[in-house]
């Protein structure tokens, strides 16, 4: 995803301290990179950030690798191993 706005645009819930322990996109903001970008959807589950596994983080550190990928100056995108959002813990871990 091109960081081509100034907001990367996205809400997620979930993390390995919720009833949702893999996190999940809730949102999508109009006029963020995400939207921009077309690929992210509303009820993706994000497996890696910049090739980070997210799996097992808490809601907090996920949610921080996330915005310190966007904000990271070095490059001018960020990639997200993203997957549909019917898939659970224990398919990733088999």
């Amino acid at each position: 995803m091109y960081k081509s706005k100034p907001t990367l645009g996205v809400a997620i819930e979930g993390g390995a301290n919720t009833r949702q322990p893999l996190p999940r996109v809730i949102n999508i903001q109009p006029g963020g990179s995400a939207y921009e970008s077309g690929g992210l959807k509303r009820g993706h589950v994000i497996l890696e950030v910049n090739g980070q596994s997210m799996i097992g983080l808490e809601h907090v550190s996920v949610a921080k690798t996330i915005a310190e990928a966007f904000k990271d100056k070095q490059t001018d995108h960020m990639e997200l191993l993203v997957t549909e959002s019917n898939i659970s813990l224990t398919q990733i871990q088999s």
